[in-house]
């Protein structure tokens, strides 16, 4: 596996735990790249990156990785009027989740706090469920 991001490390949405698990695993991790082209034939072969600088522009420097299969991260980003409130383009939550919206709970990576980690969004999840089982039957969980 490669994966290939546009800007540095230090701007991944991933944590430094989960990139160097990665990269412990064999993923290989490429900064500073955009795809310009898709190479085969009826059937990937090859994908050609091409290296950015900080602003985004490109350098004329290009690298071909081969590849069989090809996959797009499309991000996320959350807008919108009926949104609960935001933080750092997250949703801000108290640490059972509540977000500022009464009956709205938030977890993972749509939410502020905790590590970007699988385990941590689903603590977050347990978190949530036994608060809203506290607001809905008044007993603790």
């Amino acid at each position: 596996v490669t994966l290939a991001y546009r800007r540095g490390r230090d701007r991944m949405n991933a944590s430094v735990f989960e990139q160097d698990l990665a990269a412990s695993k064999g993923v290989r991790i490429m900064t500073h790249v955009v795809p310009k082209e898709i190479i085969g034939n009826g059937a990937v072969r090859e994908i050609e990156f091409e290296y950015v600088n900080a602003d985004m522009s490109g350098t004329g420097q290009t690298v071909r990785v081969p590849a069989d299969q090809v996959l797009r991260a499309i991000g996320q980003t959350l807008d919108g009027e009926a949104l609960p409130a935001l933080e750092r383009g997250k949703i801000a939550v108290t640490n059972a989740g509540r977000s500022s919206i009464d009956g709205v709970w938030a977890g993972g990576d749509c939410a502020t706090g905790g590590d970007d980690l699988t385990v941590t969004a689903v603590a977050e999840g347990r978190d949530a469920a036994m608060d809203i089982h506290t607001v809905l039957t008044g007993v603790a969980g």
